[in-house]
């Protein structure tokens, strides 16, 4: 059977629900898949100073503290929405902590026997290093003094080298912090910084905003369009990772889990699944043998490429820029800061409301991610029972960029239905899983230079960005270099990502096209990379039977 798919007026297969693949989601690291979505979280990063004491450590901690997998994760954040809907606010005392662990190239290289390493691609990101990225990333690499050189990255770089990474997070801060201790206690004992192989090297605390739940610290909501993930969750009938909420009826079904919310399949994301396929509307599968074809050796299956990415965020620079520019232009600053990111601080996006923010379309989860670019926004029917009908403004076709610029960090990012000159973005999608660090600087952005305090953090705040992919090269790097810091691509022109870009010239200058035939020149950067690295997260099965 063939539908025709009404956002991209491409003929696309029928897919039951049955024929997606049974997720191996009891040895999938939970952060992948489920998303921690903890308020508290911590990022160890260590040092691999004696690989045989370390192997013995990783048999003692994985039993002590337990690595979390897909299966507890997404188990225990379908009760808490459950409990949430019925009681209409976040229920209290209900407390879960998780720990993951990824691990390096030069890390893996210590502990993996060569063997059981040659499938690694050489050419990969992941093998060569973020360091070796920083110039397609647009890092300014020309200027040793800038903050974002690698020779000045607080993590990483030329500064330490963070072999191990260990991210506990939990909804209890002083359980997060008896957890940590745990597992610092295991690792150093009578003051010695190496007793069992390893050296702590760098350690971030992230935090959701006390004030801001959901919020990054330039004040716009974060994280709301992410892709969904094809899958079964279980073999129970329609048990999808998930979940959908389009009438079966609709053709949008086939193609959406929610309003916008494109369905992508899981091999994108974790090794060893079908993956989309750029050339045809059919799922490339993947069986476990191939996946030495795919620059990963056999036991990397049901394992993925994290991404981890210090970002310091520049906030009073960014709202005195604001505020000045906005003048200039005859905006508010407010407005101005929504066409440079497109949404506004509450999260309505501007294609669905062009003039002024929108609290009631930002939380409303079955609207505010349905829109696109070039096309009008089709109606699409959720199921039945739940009733529901979109009341906010349909967003129209936008082809001109006269609502939403081209260089918008989210049109950046994720062109939607625009057919890009690389293909469509659906090969190009990673899960984020980032997480503020640092005190918030409370801003008012309807009045944000009246709003700014003194800032006692000294600016040390900003997002520990990381995402989960497995083609670091085709999916978050090509979004860095050949979308965010081009000024040409995915549409033709617009300039650079305003939030996010880089112009790797010596002048770093970029440029912002905030309407057609308008544009202004952004001569300094508001979010400066201090530091990362490139980690594979490997599966239950292979940490316990490779690494260990």
């Amino acid at each position: 059977m063939i539908l025709t798919d009404i956002r991209t007026s491409s003929e696309i297969p029928f897919i039951p629900l049955n024929e997606e693949p049974l997720l191996e989601v009891e040895q999938i690291q939970g952060n992948i898949l489920g998303g921690f979505n903890k308020d508290f979280q911590q990022f160890l990063f260590f040092e691999i100073v004696d690989p045989v004491k370390v192997k013995k450590w990783l048999q003692l901690i994985i039993p002590q503290v337990k690595i979390s997998t897909a299966k507890e994760v997404v188990t225990f954040n379908r009760l808490y929405k459950t409990m949430y809907s019925k009681i209409g606010s976040e229920p209290k005392g209900v407390i879960a902590s998780w720990v993951n662990i990824a691990f390096s190239f030069q890390g893996l290289k210590k502990l993996v026997p060569d063997e059981s390493m040659k499938d690694f691609s050489k050419r990969s990101p992941f093998v060569q290093g973020m360091q070796s990225s920083a110039g397609i990333l647009g890092d300014p690499i020309r200027d040793e003094a800038a903050e974002g050189n690698p020779k000045n990255w607080v993590l990483g770089g030329e500064r330490n080298s963070p072999e191990i990474l260990l991210l506990i997070a939990s909804d209890s801060e002083s359980e997060l912090n008896r957890i940590v201790e745990e597992i610092k206690n295991t690792v150093v004992d009578s003051g010695s910084s190496v007793n069992n192989g390893l050296k702590l090297v760098y350690e971030e605390a992230g935090r959701v905003r006390p004030d801001l739940p959901g919020h990054e610290h330039f004040g716009f909501r974060d994280g709301i369009s992410q892709p969904g993930v094809r899958g079964l969750f279980s073999t129970a009938p329609g048990d999808t990772l998930t979940k959908r909420w389009i009438e079966p009826t609709d053709k949008a079904f086939q193609t959406d889990a929610e309003p916008g919310e494109k369905l992508i399949w899981p091999g994108e994301f974790v090794f060893g699944y079908a993956k989309q396929n750029d050339l045809s509307s059919e799922p490339t599968v993947v069986e476990e043998s191939e996946l030495p074809n795919y620059g990963v050796p056999v036991w990397a299956k049901n394992g993925s490429f994290l991404v981890v990415r210090r970002l310091r965020q520049d906030v009073e620079g960014f709202w005195k820029f604001l505020s000045e520019k906005a003048a200039e232009v005859n905006l508010s600053a407010e407005l101005l800061g929504a066409k440079m990111v497109g949404r506004w601080p509450l999260g309505a996006p501007i294609m669905r409301s062009p003039k002024e923010d929108n609290a009631q379309l930002a939380k409303d989860d079955h609207a505010n991610n349905n829109f696109l670019y070039e096309s009008d926004t089709p109606e699409v029917k959720l199921q039945t029972h739940l009733k529901y009908s979109d009341p906010f403004l349909k967003a129209k076709s936008d082809i001109a960029g006269n609502v939403c610029p081209f260089s918008a960090h989210i049109r950046k990012v994720n062109p939607r239905d625009f057919q890009t000159d690389a293909g469509p973005s659906s090969i190009r999608r990673i899960l984020r899983r980032g997480i503020p660090f640092g005190p918030p600087l409370k801003i008012d952005p309807k009045n944000p230079t009246a709003s700014l305090t003194e800032d006692a953090a000294k600016g040390n705040r900003g997002l520990m960005f990381l995402c989960y992919q497995t083609d670091i090269k085709r999916q978050f790097e090509f979004i860095s270099q050949s979308w965010a810091n081009n000024k040409e691509q995915p549409h033709g022109s617009g300039g650079q990502d305003p939030i996010i870009g880089q112009n790797d010239e010596e002048n770093r200058v970029r440029q912002f096209t905030y309407e057609p035939n308008k544009s202004f020149d952004i001569m300094k950067e508001f979010v400066i990379p201090t530091g990362g690295e490139y980690y594979f997260q490997p599966s239950i099965n292979a940490l316990e039977n490779i690494i260990s």
